[in-house]
């Protein structure tokens, strides 16, 4: 048996510097600067939902969505509601496509394990005070939800709560 290439040259990983950090800087390339994706229609995926804060510090919600196909396909987008008196009854409207009916639906891990979120997404371009275009969402439509075989392996939420040594 040859173990000659068992372990990288210059031991990466055995107390040698890994191929990057500080020491892969001057071969990096740069990325390329920030485009806010073209207006139109996209089929996406919710991503990721999360409570946040405002840059002002007032509680809020953010949905990113994934991009699904075309020429788009792999960048995200963002959504972002607050919950001013104003706000409110767009807000609870809406999230309420998506179960996020309730604060501690809110608070929760979104999307649950498992699930997976279609959307259709109306894209506009906003140009900021500050002169920078933006993506804005104007519409989306939930076009289903897919379970998939970890949902299986999530614990009841009885049982989730449940400290060991809990009588059951």
């Amino acid at each position: 048996m040859d173990f000659t290439n068992a372990i990288p040259a210059g031991g990466a990983g055995f107390g040698g510097k890994p191929p990057g950090g500080l020491t892969a800087f001057d071969d990096a390339e740069p990325a390329p600067e920030f485009t806010p994706v073209p207006p139109g229609v996209y089929a996406a995926a919710v991503e990721r939902g999360e409570y946040t804060t405002t840059k002002r510090g007032d509680d809020a919600y953010r949905l990113r969505f994934l991009i699904a196909d075309g020429p788009e396909a792999g960048r995200t987008v963002v959504r972002t509601w607050t919950f001013g008196p104003r706000a409110m009854p767009y807000t609870k409207r809406d999230l309420a496509p998506f179960g996020l009916t309730t604060t501690a639906r809110l608070l929760a891990p979104f999307p649950e394990a498992g699930r997976t979120y279609r959307v259709r997404l109306v894209v506009a371009l906003q140009r900021g005070d500050d002169g920078v275009e933006r993506n804005d969402i104007k519409k989306i439509d939930v076009l289903g939800t897919d379970t998939h075989p970890a949902a299986a392996f999530e614990l009841p939420p009885a049982a989730r709560h449940r400290r060991r040594g809990d009588a059951t």
